[in-house]
């Protein structure tokens, strides 16, 4: 019984990783976009300042 408890909490803990990870990663992913995102429209802005 207890081995089959091991398991279980085991097994969840992998589904748990399986999800938040990719989560995580994408959450990263965002942030980064959205910060690069920033820099370009300014550089856009300056482009268009000295033209």
């Amino acid at each position: 019984m207890r081995a089959l408890k091991t398991v279980a909490v085991a097994l969840g803990i992998t589904l748990g990783a399986l999800v938040v990870i990719p989560l995580i990663v994408l959450a990263g992913l965002f942030v980064w976009l959205k910060l690069t995102e920033e820099d370009d429209e300014d550089s856009l802005e300056l482009d268009q300042d000295g033209a």
